[in-house]
């Protein structure tokens, strides 16, 4: 009995450590990538405090949305919503034809 719980402790220690793990590298390449754009001169620093500002956003609707341990439906559509608008604003910051140093 005592292997089985400790090999069940040990298994789920394992899985935590491992899922916290993706979601840190995730948010450390996101903003390795807004600061390599900022200094390369293809974000200027409006649109990278704006993106800053919707990624604070994003993270309090999250928050929100997880506060009850129920995403509804709705909740994730909204999340969803939210990250794909992010990317296009940063795709568009990038890519900006005016702005941009060649």
């Amino acid at each position: 009995m005592k292997k089985i719980l400790f090999f069940g402790l040990i298994l789920t220690l394992v899985f935590s450590v491992s899922a916290s793990a993706q979601i840190a590298v995730g948010l450390h390449f996101r903003h390795h990538r807004e600061m390599q754009s900022f200094r390369h001169g293809e974000l200027n620093r409006y649109e990278l405090k704006r993106l800053h500002q919707n990624e604070f956003r994003y993270r309090m609707a999250r928050r929100r949305a997880y506060r009850d341990d129920l995403v509804t439906p709705f909740e994730r559509r909204r999340l969803h919503q939210m990250r794909r608008h992010d990317r296009h604003e940063s795709y568009r910051f990038r890519h900006n034809r005016f702005r941009r140093v060649i």
